[in-house]
């Protein structure tokens, strides 16, 4: 079934004329995941990127009705959803602390800015977080706080590669 689709995915981009990249940006992934969708090695992919990736490609994803995830393969993304709401909320709870004393704030983003700038000379950390951590970081704390509280798509992603992290340790 996941060979089947990637295996359309791949014939209809090239069919387009598309370079991976291209439908990449058009369908709001990064290039390395529609590359792994398309050789069929993406088995923890996510429904909405095959989604968008489809709609992009105006494919119509068909999945068999049997496809039920089994029990451990369940659980393992129950423990992943409870990890991700832990991450949101140290971050809201940190916004507040940032939005509520700018003053000490302002000690708190310098270090996190040493951080990105740790994993900017260590190449720890994918450059378009750095990009991303780096602009976020230039606000204000207000803004920034503000900025952390409504992050959308952003967020799981961001808090998983957080400068943060130390806050709570």
């Amino acid at each position: 079934m996941i060979a089947e689709l990637s295996r359309r995915i791949r014939e209809r981009r090239r069919e387009l004329g598309l370079s991976q990249q291209r439908l990449a940006e058009v369908a709001a992934v990064s290039r390395t995941t529609l590359s792994h969708v398309e050789r069929g090695r993406a088995p923890h992919v996510q429904m909405d990127v095959l989604e968008r990736i489809c709609r992009a490609l105006d494919l119509e994803p068909r999945l068999a009705a049997a496809a039920v995830p089994d029990a451990g393969r369940l659980a393992a993304r129950s423990a992943h959803a409870v990890r991700v709401q832990a991450r949101r909320e140290r971050h809201l709870r940190l916004a507040v602390q940032l939005a509520a004393d700018p003053q000490a704030a302002r000690s708190r983003i310098e270090r996190a800015r040493r951080m990105v700038e740790l994993w900017r000379r260590n190449r720890s950390c994918s450059p378009q977080y750095i990009r991303r951590w780096t602009r976020l970081l230039a606000l204000p704390p207000a803004a920034l706080a503000l900025r952390m509280s409504s992050l959308a798509d952003w967020e799981d992603a961001l808090f998983q590669n957080s400068p943060w992290s130390w806050a709570w340790s």
